[in-house]
C-alpha cells in the first residue's frame, strides 16, 4: 500500500488527489488536511501527517506528499519507523517562481523560508515529480541564484543531484463532452479559474469592458472558485456586464459546470502564473478555444508550431478578441480538442505506473 498526502485539499490540489486515488484505488490511501492557511501547512502539515500515518499502522511502500508539505521533516519523523519507505514529492507549484501578492504580509524578498522548504523537500525525496516542464525548469533555473543569496555553505553542489532524480508527471484532466446544442452567432466568452489575483482578473474584465464600450456584442460565463478575499473587480464586472452575463458564480455541481463550459466559444487567459493549466485544458476538451499569452506553461501545453494562432501578444488581448469577433476562426477546434484529450486520466495512469509503481 502507498500513501498520498495532500495538505491543501481544495481546488486543483483536491482535483488531482481525487483523480490520482480514483486511478489507483487498490494501491493508494489518501490523507488530507483542509485547503486553507497554506503557510502553516508548509510548516506544520508534516508533523500532523506523521501522526496520522503512525496511527493508521500501515507500513507504506511509498509516501507521496505534495509541495506544501515539508518532506524533509516528514521523512525525519517517519523513516525510523518505516525504514524501507520511499518518499516522493509532487510539485503542483514551486515557491521560487510563484508570484506573491502585493498585499501579502510576508513578501518573498524578506521571507525565503517557503522556497527553502521546497528545496529541502526535493533534496531528501527519492523522486521529485513536477506537473509541467515549465514548473521544473522555473524551479531549477532560479535555484542556484536563490542558494547563492545565503552567506556561506550555499549548497549549490546539491542542485545537479536533485535534478537527476526529478521527473515530469502531468496531472490528468476530466474531459468535457462538446455541446450538441445549436450555437448562435453571439460570441460566448468564458472565465473558469479561481477568483484570485494570480489569475489576473483585472486584465480579463478590463478587456471585456473595452469590448462593450466598442460596441462588440458578446455573452459572458464566469465560473470558478470564489474566495473570501476575491478581487474587487468581480463585483464591478457583475454590475458593468450585467446585460452580457449568462452565468456568474460557482456552479452548483459538476454537471452544471460542464454544461456551461461547453456552450462557450473562447477562453481568454490572463494569468500571472500557471504551472500547468487544468481549467484551460478542461475547456479545450469541450471545444472552447483558449486565447493564450506566450509565456508560463501554455506554449508547452499547446506547442506553438501547431497552435500559434491561439497566442496573443502581450498587451494585445483586446485587439485579438476584437479581430476574432469580426472574423471568427474555429478551424483549430478539433485539433484543440485532440490535444486536450492527450491529458485525460488514462494517459496519466500510464505515466504514473511507470515512474511510481514499476
Amino acid at each position: 500500500m502507498n500513501a498520498f498526502l495532500e495538505p491543501y485539499y481544495s481546488g486543483s490540489h483536491k482535483y488531482f488527489a481525487d483523480g490520482f486515488v480514483k486511478e489507483f484505488p487498490e494501491q493508494i490511501q489518501l490523507f488530507t488536511l483542509q485547503g486553507r492557511h497554506w503557510k502553516w501547512r508548509m510548516h506544520g502539515s508534516a508533523v500532523t501527517f506523521a501522526g496520522m500515518l503512525e496511527e493508521n499502522g500501515e507500513n507504506f511502500d511509498t509516501i507521496i506528499s505534495t509541495s506544501l508539505t515539508d518532506t524533509a521533516l516528514l521523512k525525519s519523523l517517519l523513516l525510523p519507523k518505516m525504514p524501507g519507505t520511499r518518499f516522493v514529492t509532487y510539485f503542483h507549484e514551486n515557491q521560487l517562481a510563484y508570484p506573491w501578492s502585493e498585499n501579502d504580509k510576508e513578501p518573498s524578498k524578506t521571507d525565503m523560508h517557503y522556497a527553502f522548504i521546497n528545496f529541502t523537500s526535493a533534496l531528501v525525496s527519492d523522486l521529485a515529480l513536477f506537473n509541467s516542464e515549465f514548473n521544473r525548469e522555473s524551479f531549477f533555473s532560479a535555484l542556484e541564484g536563490f542558494l547563492r543569496s545565503f552567506p556561506d555553505n550555499r549548497l549549490t553542489s546539491k542542485i545537479d543531484a536533485v535534478y537527476q532524480k526529478s521527473e515530469l508527471l502531468y496531472p490528468g484532466i476530466n474531459t468535457i463532452p462538446k455541446s450538441n446544442g445549436k450555437r448562435d452567432n453571439l460570441l460566448k466568452i468564458l472565465w473558469n479559474h479561481r477568483w484570485e489575483y494570480d489569475k489576473d482578473p483585472d486584465t480579463f474584465f478590463e478587456t471585456l469592458f473595452r469590448l462593450k464600450e466598442a460596441g462588440i456584442p458578446f455573452q459572458l460565463v464566469v465560473l470558478g472558485e470564489e474566495k473570501s478575499t476575491s478581487p474587487e473587480i468581480f463585483k464591478i464586472a457583475r454590475e458593468k456586464l450585467k446585460d452580457e452575463i449568462v452565468s456568474f458564480g460557482y456552479a452548483e455541481n459538476y454537471d452544471e459546470y460542464k454544461k456551461l463550459v461547453a456552450i462557450c466559444d473562447i477562453l481568454p487567459v490572463t494569468s500571472k502564473h500557471e504551472f500547468f493549466g487544468i481549467s484551460v485544458l478542461e475547456a479545450a476538451s469541450a471545444g472552447v478555444i483558449p486565447i493564450l499569452p506566450d509565456r508560463l506553461s501554455y506554449p508547452e501545453i499547446f506547442p506553438k508550431e501547431k497552435f500559434g494562432k491561439i497566442f496573443y501578444e502581450e498587451g494585445k488581448l483586446f485587439e485579438f478578441i476584437k479581430h476574432f469577433s469580426e472574423a471568427p476562426d474555429f478551424s483549430l477546434r478539433n485539433e484543440i480538442f485532440g490535444r486536450a484529450a492527450c491529458f485525460d486520466w488514462s494517459h496519466f495512469r500510464l505515466k504514473a505506473e511507470k515512474v511510481l509503481f514499476s
